[in-house]
Parts: C-alpha cells; structure tokens; sequence
C-alpha cells in the first residue's frame, strides 16, 4: 500500500517587501512566539513591532532590499521534493513537500493543520540547532493541538549539529567558495565562523527560564571549527568563532562579530572569510549584519561565503533526512505497541 508523507520545511520567515505592514507583521508574530517562554506585554509588542515595521520599510526601500530567505526556503521545499521523487530507497512512500514559516504566511501551524489527511508527516526545522524559540514553538503547538495518534505519526527532524554529515556538507560548501581566495593568499587567513547569538543573563543578572540552545551552538562550533582544521584541504591559519547578538533583554553570547572583525583588523591578516555556521538560508541577520560587518570592517581582502541554502548537497542531506524519518515512521505505523 502507497503511503503519503507530507514533508514540511519551516523557516523563520522575513518579510518579502520593503512595505511597513509585512515588516510590521513579520516583528509581531515573532513577539508572539517570544512571549510564549518571555514576559512581553501585548502592548509592548504591537509598540515594537510598529517602530520595527517603520525602520525596516524606510531602510530597506531606502536600498531597495528584499530578504532572500522566503524564496531560498521555497527553492529547498521544491528541490527536496524533486530528489526525494528520484530517490532510490523511497520504494512504495510518496511525498508532498510545503514550504512554512513562523512570522510570515503561509504560517507553519496552517500548513500543519492542511496535512492531516496524510499517513504520515515530517518536519524539518532550518536551523542547526533548536531552542524555546524556535523549534520549541512548534513542538509546543504538535502537543497542544494534536492526538497521540496524531502525534505518532508526526516526526520532527532535529539535532542537526552534531551531526557528521552535515559537518561534511558545511566542509565542502566552505572551502569550495574559499578556493579562488586561496590561490592569491600566502601568508596569514583567518575563517570566521558565525553562530546565532543566545541570551546568557537576563537584565537581572538571572539565567534565562528557557531553552536557549547555547550549550549545543558552543559544542557544534567546536565540531565544526576542529573538523575544519584537521581537514587537508585547510590554509586557514586561526578560527574564530562569534555570534550575532541582539541589544535587548540582557547578556549575550561572546565574542559578537564586531568584536572579533575588530580584532582582527588590528592583527591584520591577510584575508578573512567568513561563514554563517549557524544559519540554513540567508535573510536579513547574514545578509545585512554579517556580510555588511565584514565588508565595513576595513579589512582589505575578504569572502563573504553564503549559506548553504539550497546546494545540491545540503538537498541531498535533507532529502536523506526525511527519508530515514518517514522510514521509521512507516515502521511505527505498521507495528503499533
């Protein structure tokens, strides 16, 4: 019998117009999640998402920038869905991939609810690693409103950073971009490798009440930045790692990138590249934070490497992904107890 899996693709999700009212929308349903594990008043949301809807429109029109991150997740959804029609253990399984988001439409909780007719669904997370906020949002919306049934059906992949092979894709996708830079470098380079900063102390001092993911960021940068330098193929002479903090709610994680571009720039190295380790897509963070630090950072030879997004490895990575989960879910769903 031909089973249906739904697979679905759930991103963040930034706005896709420079418009006041997709930036407004996009900061509010953000907030929203937020204030599941964090205190924030309703009437503080709406007041921040209403300034953040005005800066974000007059910035972006003012650079005519739109987020690339909705149409990247899109394009990972449809390639997914075309390997996985080819793939060669998919035997009697079919799949329908959705792309999804969290701020932005089409909402992953409306997609999750449209697939209930399906045999089975898995959920991909784009983020290496899961937190209160991100991956925990969805988990937490499954339990609520769904079955055990349901639920027994449902898998959501996670824990992809420590995992090897994705350690073997970001490998790849670093150095082949780094190549060209390599062959007019000889002395001194530095890669940076870029992680989505976490909340370590709240404004009191306390340490926050929710999972933040902090501990898994620290130990995947560690996998990676080791694998990177036992690699062969490495010229890189030092690794840094750094985080893209927010400026509210308290301490953050260090070193920030601005710290380290500034430390950087006084050793003065001969190259520096960097990489959004701790992002699938690019959006507004690595497009408009990292890569405009490291272009302004006054270092004269830089790489700006971009994310993964949909590389035909990392496709084949997640297309792997979803086939190992659907097997397992078919092999639940066939031998119940």
């Amino acid at each position: 019998m031909v089973a249906k899996i739904a697979v679905i693709v759930i991103a963040h999700g930034e706005a896709e117009t420079s418009g006041f009212f997709d930036n407004f929308s996009m900061t509010r349903h953000t907030l929203a999640h937020a204030s599941e594990v964090i205190s924030i008043s309703k009437p503080l949301q709406w007041f921040i998402s209403f300034m953040s809807g005005l800066k974000n429109s007059a910035r972006f029109r003012k650079t005519n920038y739109v987020s690339p991150q909705n149409a990247l997740t899109r394009q990972q959804a449809a390639a997914v869905g075309n390997r996985l029609m080819l793939h060669p253990d998919k035997g009697d399984l079919t799949f329908e991939v959705f792309p999804a988001f969290s701020a932005t439409p089409p909402f992953f909780e409306e997609v999750i609810g449209s697939t209930r007719g399906y045999d089975a669904r898995v959920i991909l997370y784009m983020a290496p690693v899961e937190n209160d906020l991100n991956c925990g949002s969805i988990c937490g919306y499954l339990g609520e409103n769904y079955t055990g049934q349901e639920l027994a059906g449902t898998k959501v992949v996670g824990r992809f950073w420590k995992d090897e092979r994705l350690l073997d894709v970001y490998l790849d996708h670093i150095f082949r971009h780094v190549q060209s830079a390599y062959s007019s470098v000889a002395g001194d380079s530095a890669l940076i490798l870029v992680f989505h900063g976490s909340l370590v102390a709240d404004s009191g001092g306390n340490p926050p009440s929710f999972r933040t993911g902090v501990e898994e960021t620290i130990a995947f940068a560690g996998l990676l930045r080791k694998a990177i330098m036992s690699d062969r193929r490495n010229r890189f002479r030092q690794i840094r790692v750094s985080f893209l903090n927010h400026d509210v709610g308290g301490e953050w994680t260090e070193p920030s990138l601005e710290q380290t571009l500034e430390g950087l720039k006084k050793e003065a190295p001969e190259h520096v590249a960097l990489f959004s380790a701790g992002y699938f897509s690019d959006g507004n963070e690595t497009c408009l934070k990292a890569r405009e630090a490291l272009l302004k950072s006054g270092i004269e030879s830089v790489t700006y490497v971009p994310c993964v997004n949909d590389s035909g490895a990392f496709i084949e990575y997640l297309s792997g992904r979803v086939m190992t989960a659907a097997k397992q879910l078919r092999c639940l769903n066939s031998h119940p107890g």
